[in-house]
């Protein structure tokens, strides 16, 4: 008795059997009838309607100089989508497809976009096709107003306690988002790098929160020379013995 694999072999045998000993002009034709065959299979799939999931690129429009988003904006938006086979082709492969302008109030406390704002962006730039759903959680907000601060330095060191030193510059503007730049300290703090022996003319980073932007990046740190304490102390001795 035959087993699977010897069935296998004789149906494939038979299979190929009408094809062997042919010119190669019959080869160039079964080819052809082939790719034909899938061609018109294809464009016939194309034409009928479907469902399925497109990515859009988004545009966004607000007042950038005065509001700051804390967290970043999506650069495209999966949405579901009903239409014809060709134009949800071009969809997805970006032919002449235009991003989604969006247009957020960018106030403090704002968390979502609404519904009206982005639909009508969305149906605009996927025109053609009609937009069923799309992921909300992908288009939280979160804004805030830009604030700025001038806060005197400090330097945070054991050697400022061995002598005086002089911070440049000794004060810096800091922008960025209100509750993060409202909530810097004040002097700010300045670190000297580990392993520093003498600060007298050290130049460091100035190390600031994600998001914020100091006016200055480097702080230069200059040893003062000692008072003159011991000398105004000798004078006043030597007026008590004069006397």
């Amino acid at each position: 008795m035959a087993g699977p694999l010897t069935r296998a072999g004789r149906l494939v045998r038979w299979f190929v059997r009408p094809f062997a000993g042919q010119e190669p002009s019959f080869y160039r034709a079964v080819t052809a009838c082939l790719l034909a065959a899938g061609l018109f299979w294809q464009m016939n799939a194309l034409n009928k309607t479907y469902t399925t999931r497109v990515s859009c690129p988004l545009a966004w429009h607000y007042d950038s100089a005065r509001y700051v988003p804390l967290r970043p904006l999506p650069a495209a938006l999966p949405v579901t989508v009903t239409g014809q086979g060709w134009r949800l082709l071009r969809a997805n492969m970006g032919w002449g497809t235009h991003p989604a302008d969006l247009r957020p109030v960018p106030l403090p406390g704002t968390r979502y976009l609404p519904p009206e704002a982005w639909r009508r962006g969305l149906q605009t730039a996927l025109e053609g096709v009609q937009v069923n759903e799309w992921a909300g959680d992908t288009l939280r907000l979160t804004f805030d107003r830009y604030a700025t601060r001038r806060l005197p330095l400090v330097l945070v060191s054991d050697s400022a306690r061995e002598h005086s030193v002089r911070l440049t510059p000794a004060v810096v503007a800091f922008r960025g988002p209100a509750t993060l730049v409202n909530a810097l300290p004040s002097p700010y703090p300045v670190s000297l790098p580990p392993g520093t022996a003498d600060t007298n003319g050290t130049e460091v980073d100035l190390v600031a929160p994600a998001r914020v932007r100091p006016s200055a990046s480097t702080v230069r740190i200059t040893k003062l020379a000692p008072t003159a304490e011991p000398a105004r102390g000798r004078r006043r001795a030597s007026k008590t013995s004069k006397n």
